[in-house]
């Protein structure tokens, strides 16, 4: 199996540094993935040789700060199809994460990061998700029956 991990870089490539994952999931449970023991970090998740297509890490010029991108925790990337992807945000370049769906999500940015709206990326839906507070709430609107 390979053991791919994902790294960040904030000074156009001198450092790299693994994803500082979150400390807790969205619904407040610790998710008992201890950085410091290079062990446990989020990794993103994107177009693999998997049949799966998550969609890629993204932001905006317009945006400052803000990237969403799905993954996983743990010691690398998961490609197994039985391990949980989540959405996760940063509204601080990447330096933090905090888990914002127990989904993978397709995602796009508007009002320069004021505007968030999301869905499902590989399941049908009927609801799109949206929030207007840089993913600090959301809210899900009915698009069909």
């Amino acid at each position: 199996m390979e053991k791919i991990k994902s790294y960040i870089t904030h000074d156009k490539g001198s450092n790299w540094f693994l994803l500082k994952p979150p400390e807790f999931y969205m619904d407040g449970e610790k998710t008992n993935c201890f950085f410091e023991d290079d062990e446990c970090s989020l990794h993103i998740q994107m177009y693999s040789h998997k049949t799966d297509s998550f969609a890629p890490p993204y932001s905006s010029e317009q945006a400052l700060g803000l990237v969403l991108a799905t993954g996983n925790l743990g010691p690398n990337v998961n490609f197994d199809a039985n391990t949980r992807k989540s959405t996760y945000l940063s509204r601080d370049g990447g330096l933090n994460w905090i888990e914002v769906a127990k989904t993978p999500l397709i995602y796009d940015l508007g009002d320069q990061g004021g505007l968030i709206v999301a869905a499902p990326n590989t399941i049908s839906t009927k609801e799109v998700r949206y929030s207007w507070d840089e993913g600090k709430t959301w809210t899900k609107l009915r698009i069909s029956d």
